[in-house]
C-alpha cells in the first residue's frame, strides 16, 4: 500500500478521535477546577433558595397560597443540591481512570445548576389568592323575635360607617343565637373573604384566644411562648393577607386591648369588622364598639316560643290566664322561656300550673342582688326535676369546663362509680338508665346536644346556675379549664366541699409547700388532663379519707403515685388512663371497695400489688404495652368483673378469662387460633355487649380499629377455617395470605348478618371478595357499610365473574352493597375496573370513595357498550345517581381513563369534596350539574373543594357542557408544599 495512504488514514482517524480525546483529557485534568465551580454554583443556588423562602415567609399568610411554579422550583433545588452532594462524595473516592467520566458529569451539572438558578429569578409575587374559605356553618336554633336587631347588625356589617359592633344584653336573651344566624349568612356573602368565630367565655385567657384565632386562620402559634411575640406574629398574618374578614368574639366578659392579642384595629380602609357579644354595655363601649342592645321578646313572640316547647295543647281556656302569668315571669328571655316551657310540656292540670307560678314568683322575689336575674327563672326547671338523682346528675355536668363537649359515655361512667345510678345486675342496664337521664335533661333543655356525635354540653348560663347551686349544698369547688398553674388557695378548700374539679389546667406540681386541704367531706377529686403535672407530694391525700373518686387521667408526665393513695380505703374509682410515664402504683390491698381501676396506656410493667384483693372490682383496664402478664390465679378472684381490657402483648390464661361469667365488655389478644376457638366455645351467645378480639400476635399496625363495638381482627392467619361470632360488627384481616376470597372462609361467616366494617390489609393471596354466581357471602355484602382494601397484590376484581363475558349474564343481587357508605382501595396493583353499571344502582347510601396507588385501574364505573353506542348516536346520557356521595378521591392512579364512560354522567347532589392527583389519563369529570329553569348551570349546593395537584392537568380536561368548567373553577384548589 502507498505510504501516503497510511498517512491519510492515520490523519483521518486522528481527526475523528482527537477532539473527543482532548475533551475527555480536559475533563480529567480540570476535575478539581470544575468541582470548585460547581460548589460555587451550589452556594449561589442555596442563597437564592433562602431568599425565596424569606420572601415566601413574608408573602404567604392566610388567604394566600404558594404558586405551583415556585413549589416546583424549590423541589428542583432540593433535587439538584442532593445530586451535587453525591458527586462531591464520588470525587473523593474516584479512581484515576474514572476522572474523565466524572469530570464530564461535573461540567454537565454546572450547566444544569446555572439553568435552575436562572429559573428562580421570580420578578412577580410568589403567591396567589387561595380559594375562599369562610368557615363551616354553625347549627342554629330558630330565631324568634330578634329580626330588627339582626337587621341592624347586618346593616352595620354591610356598611362602612361602623367597624366594631357590640351585641349586648343579659344572659339567655339570644345574643349568641342572633350571631350564629348572621355568621351563616356571612358565609354566603361575597363582601368578606373570611368569617372567624371564636368563643371567649368567662375564663378569658389571651394565650387561648390567640390560639383560637390562629387556628381559625389555619395557622399555628404553638412554637411561640411569649404572648407579645405571638400578638406581633398574629397581627402580621392578618394585616399582610390584605383580606377582608369578620371576627366574631362570642361571650366576652372582660375588657382587653385588641393589640395585646394581635387583632389589628378594624377600619374602613382595611374593610374588616369586629363583632362581640357581651352582657355588659359598658364593656362594649370601652372597646370602642357601636353597642346594639338585645331586648326581651314581645308578648306575642314569647307566647309562640313558649307554646312551641310546652306543646300547644296546654293553651286551653282553663289554663290560659295562669299560663300567661307563668310566661310573664320569664321576662321575655328566650332561654328561660325554652327551659320553663320544656319543663311544663304536656302538663294539663291547672293545679300544677298554679304551683309553678307560685314557685316562679318566689324565686323572682329572691333574685334581688343576683348577678343575673335569669338565674332564678332557670332554677325553676331544676327544682321541677322529679328526683334528687336527676338533680345530682345535672349538677355533675358543671364539673367540666365552660363550653366543654362532654362524652355521654364518660359522664355515665362517672355517675355509675359515684353511685348516682341504681345498682343493677348488668352494666348495660345502668347505661340504659344513664342514657334515659341524659334524654330527660335534654328534653328539659338543661343540657344540649352538639354536632360531635355522642356528646352534650351545658349552655354557659345553665352551667352558671349549676355552679350557683353548688356554691352552697352540695358544695363544689370548680376551677376546670382555667389555665391554673397551681392549686387554688387554702381558703377555697372548704371543709364541707364534696367535689373538686381541677381538670384541664396547667398545674405542674403538688409540692410539700402546699397546705394540705382539710376536706374530710371530699368525695370526688378530678385532676385529669393537667399535662404538666409531674409530682404529687406524699402527704397530699392524707386528710382526704372520704375520697371515693380520684381521676388523674391524661397526666402523661407523672411517673409515680404517692403511697398515701394506699390509705384511701373508701375509694370506688382510681382512674389513671393515658398516664404514659406512670411506672409505679402503690399497693391497693387496703382499697377493697374499689369498683373501677383504669390503667389503660400507663407504663406499668407489672400489675399493682394487692390487685387480687379487689373482689368488688367491676371495671379493670390493663391495656398497657409495657405490661407483660397477669399472674395466674388473679382473674378468678375478680369474679364480679363486667368490663375487662387487656393489652395486646399481655400473656393471660384463656381459661381464667372464660371463667369470668359477668363480663359484658372484653378486649383481649389470642396469640393462638386455638385459644380463640376455645373462648368462643365457652362464650354464651349475647352475653358480651362489646368485644375486641385480636387473633394472632402483634396488632400494632392496625389503624382505625374499633369503629364498632363488636370486633374481631385476624393477623397472619394460617389456613382458612375460622369461626366468627354471629353478632360481629367489624372484622380485620392482615397478612392472612391463604385467603383467596371471603367465600373461602368457614361457613359461619355467612351468618354474620350484622357485619358493618370489613378491612383486608396486606393479604397477598386474596383475589376477590366473592363469586357473584355463588354469593356465599351475600348477607355480609348486603349489610357492610365500610370496606377497606389495602395492599392486596393479587386482588383483581370485587366479585369473580363480574363483567368478564363468561359471566356477563350473571345478575347482580338486588341488595349487594345497598348499605355501603365508605370504600377505600389502596395499592391494589391488579384491579382494572371497580364497579360495573348494574351494581351502581345499589350504591344509594355511598358517601365516600377513595382510591390510591392502584396502577392498573382504568375505570371506576366500567364501560357499558350500550352507553357508548347511545353517546355515538347522540342519544341521552345514562345517569348514575349517587344521592349521598360526599367525597371522592383518586390519587396516583396512572391508568385511570374514566370515572364513568362518555355515555354517562353522575348525579351527586350531596358532593362536598373531589380530590384528584397524578391521574394523567383522566380527561373528564362527569358531573351532572343542577340546571334551574333559567338554563344556567349551578354547582352541587354542598360543594366545598376540588383539590388537584396540577393546573396543567385541569386545563386539559374535556367538558360535556361548555359552562361546566367555569362553574367548578372557583372551587379548584392546589395544595401548597413549602420546603422549609
Amino acid at each position: 500500500m502507498d505510504p501516503s495512504l497510511y498517512v491519510e488514514i492515520i490523519n483521518c482517524v486522528g481527526n475523528f478521535i482527537g477532539p473527543p480525546i482532548c475533551k475527555y483529557w480536559n475533563y480529567h485534568r480540570k476535575l478539581k477546577e470544575g468541582l470548585n465551580v460547581l460548589r460555587s454554583k451550589k452556594e449561589d443556588l442555596n442563597s437564592r433558595k433562602e431568599d425565596i423562602k424569606l420572601r415566601l415567609s413574608n408573602e404567604l399568610h392566610f388567604g394566600k397560597q404558594q404558586k405551583k411554579e415556585v413549589e416546583n422550583w424549590l423541589k428542583k433545588v432540593e433535587k439538584i443540591t442532593g445530586e451535587i452532594q453525591s458527586l462531591e462524595d464520588e470525587v473523593g473516592k474516584v479512581k484515576y481512570l474514572s476522572r474523565a467520566f466524572l469530570g464530564k458529569r461535573v461540567y454537565e451539572k454546572i450547566e444544569e445548576t446555572t439553568e435552575v438558578y436562572n429559573e428562580g429569578s421570580f420578578s412577580e409575587s410568589l403567591v396567589i389568592d387561595a380559594p375562599s374559605n369562610g368557615g363551616m356553618a354553625l347549627p342554629t336554633p330558630e330565631l324568634v323575635g330578634e329580626a330588627s336587631v339582626k337587621e341592624k347588625i347586618w346593616e352595620y356589617l354591610m356598611g362602612d360607617s361602623v367597624c366594631k359592633i357590640g351585641v349586648c344584653g343579659m344572659g339567655g336573651i339570644g345574643k349568641t343565637t342572633i350571631m350564629e344566624h348572621i355568621h351563616n349568612e356571612l358565609l354566603r356573602e361575597a363582601k368578606f373573604d373570611k368569617v372567624i368565630w371564636v368563643t371567649v367565655s368567662q375564663e378569658f385567657d389571651v394565650f387561648k384566644l390567640q390560639k383560637e384565632i390562629a387556628s381559625a386562620l389555619s395557622e399555628d402559634l404553638s412554637k411561640y411562648e411569649d404572648k407579645t411575640i405571638r400578638a406581633a406574629i398574629l397581627s402580621k398574618m392578618i394585616l399582610e393577607s390584605e383580606k377582608r374578614y369578620v371576627l366574631i368574639l362570642d361571650d366576652v366578659w372582660k375588657r382587653f386591648f385588641l393589640k395585646d392579642v394581635g387583632i389589628p384595629e378594624p377600619s374602613v380602609s382595611n374593610g374588616c369588622k369586629l363583632v362581640l357579644t357581651t352582657r355588659s354595655i359598658e364593656l362594649a363601649l370601652f372597646m370602642g364598639c357601636q353597642a346594639i342592645r338585645v331586648t326581651p321578646l314581645s308578648d306575642g313572640d314569647a307566647l309562640n316560643l313558649f307554646l312551641k316547647h310546652s306543646g300547644r295543647d296546654v293553651y286551653v281556656p282553663t289554663l290560659e290566664s295562669t299560663l300567661k302569668e307563668v310566661l310573664k315571669q320569664c321576662a321575655g328571655l328566650p332561654l328561660a322561656i325554652i327551659i320553663i316551657g320544656s319543663s311544663m310540656r304536656g302538663e294539663n292540670d291547672v293545679r300544677m300550673w298554679k304551683n309553678a307560678l307560685s314557685r316562679l314568683k318566689k324565686n323572682a322575689g329572691s333574685a334581688e342582688g343576683m348577678a343575673d336575674e335569669v338565674f332564678q327563672r332557670l332554677k325553676f326547671s331544676y327544682d321541677r326535676l322529679p328526683s334528687a338523682k336527676l338533680k345530682h346528675c345535672f349538677l355533675y355536668c358543671a364539673l367540666y369546663p365552660e363550653g366543654f363537649e362532654i362524652s355521654k359515655e364518660e359522664l355515665i361512667e362517672y355517675w355509675i362509680v359515684e353511685g348516682l345510678l341504681d345498682e343493677m345486675e348488668t352494666r348495660q342496664e345502668m347505661y340504659n338508665e344513664g342514657f334515659s337521664i341524659l334524654k330527660r335533661l335534654e328534653n328539659n333543655c338543661l343540657i344540649e346536644s352538639v354536632k360531635r356525635e355522642g356528646c352534650v354540653k351545658m349552655h354557659d348560663l345553665v352551667r352558671d346556675l349549676a355552679l350557683h347551686i353548688t356554691s352552697e349544698s352540695p358544695r363544689y369547688l370548680v376551677k376546670a379549664g382555667m389555665q391554673l398553674e397551681e392549686l387554688p388557695n387554702e381558703q377555697e378548700w372548704k371543709e364541707d366541699v364534696e367535689k373538686v374539679s381541677l381538670m384541664h389546667n396547667r398545674i405542674k406540681e403538688i409540692s410539700s409547700d402546699v397546705t394540705i386541704p382539710k376536706c374530710k367531706a371530699l368525695k370526688t377529686l378530678l385532676l385529669q388532663n393537667n399535662c404538666d403535672l409531674e409530682r404529687i407530694h406524699e402527704s397530699f391525700f392524707t386528710l382526704m379519707t372520704g375520697l371515693t373518686i380520684l381521676d388523674l387521667s391524661g397526666n402523661w408526665k407523672i411517673k409515680a403515685l404517692p403511697n398515701s393513695v394506699s390509705e384511701l380505703q373508701n375509694l370506688n374509682a382510681l382512674l389513671l388512663h393515658d398516664c404514659g410515664s406512670l411506672v409505679y402504683v402503690p399497693s391497693l390491698s387496703k382499697i377493697r371497695g374499689l369498683k373501677k381501676l383504669d390503667l389503660g396506656d400507663a407504663r406499668i410493667k407489672e400489675v399493682p400489688h394487692g390487685i387480687e384483693m379487689l373482689v368488688h372490682l367491676r371495671y379493670l383496664d390493663l391495656n398497657s404495652r409495657s405490661l407483660r402478664e397477669v399472674p395466674a390465679g388473679i382473674l378468678p378472684k375478680l369474679s364480679r368483673l363486667q368490663h375487662l381490657r387487656l393489652g395486646r402483648t399481655l400473656d393471660v390464661t384463656v381459661e381464667e378469662v372464660a371463667g369470668l361469667r359477668k363480663l359484658e365488655t372484653l378486649q383481649i389478644q389470642f396469640n393462638k387460633l386455638e385459644d380463640y376457638r376455645f373462648y368462643l366455645s365457652r362464650l354464651q351467645p349475647g352475653c358480651l355487649n362489646s368485644y375486641y378480639f385480636h387473633v394472632g400476635y402483634d396488632f400494632g399496625g392496625f389503624n382505625g380499629f374499633y369503629r364498632y363495638k363488636k370486633c374481631v381482627g385476624f393477623y397472619r392467619l394460617s389456613g382458612v377455617s375460622i369461626i366468627l361470632p354471629t353478632d360481629i360488627q367489624e372484622v380485620f384481616f392482615k397478612e392472612c395470605h391463604d385467603i383467596r376470597s371471603l367465600s373461602d372462609l368457614n361457613s359461619s361467616f355467612k351468618y354474620a348478618t350484622n357485619l358493618r366494617y370489613c378491612s383486608i390489609i396486606d393479604c397477598k393471596g386474596i383475589e376477590c371478595l366473592d363469586t357473584v354466581s355463588s354469593s356465599s357471602c351475600y348477607h355480609i355484602l348486603q349489610s357492610i357499610e365500610i370496606l377497606d382494601l389495602i395492599n392486596l397484590d393479587n386482588f383483581s376484581v370485587l366479585f369473580r365473574g363480574e363483567r368478564d363475558r363468561s359471566a356477563a349474564s350473571t345478575p347482580t343481587p338486588p341488595d349487594m352493597f345497598s348499605h355501603l357508605k365508605h370504600i377505600e382501595m389502596r395499592v391494589c396493583p391488579k384491579i382494572e375496573k371497580l364497579f360495573w353499571p348494574e351494581l351502581v344502582h345499589n350504591l344509594q347510601n355511598l358517601e365516600q370513595i377513595h382510591v390510591y396507588k392502584c396502577k392498573q385501574l382504568a375505570e371506576i364505573i366500567s364501560t357499558s357498550d350500550d352507553d357508548e353506542e347511545n353517546k355515538e348516536e347522540g342519544k341521552d346520557f345514562t345517569i348514575f345517581t349517587l344521592p349521598k356521595l360526599r367525597e371522592m378521591s383518586f390519587q396516583e392512579v396512572p391508568q385511570l381513563k374514566c370515572i364513568c364512560n362518555r355515555g354517562s354522567l353522575m348525579e351527586c347532589n350531596s358532593l362536598e369534596k373531589i380530590k384528584i392527583g397524578d391521574c394523567p389519563k383522566l380527561k373528564r369529570i362527569p358531573l351532572l350539574l343542577p340546571q334551574p329553569d333559567n338554563g344556567l348551570l349551578l354547582p352541587p349546593v354542598s360543594l366545598r373543594k376540588i383539590e388537584i395537584n396540577s393546573k396543567k392537568w385541569w386545563d386539559s380536561l374535556e367538558w360535556d357542557h361548555p359552562n361546566i368548567e367555569k362553574v367548578l373553577k372557583p372551587y379548584v384548589y392546589t395544595p401548597t408544599c413549602i420546603v422549609l
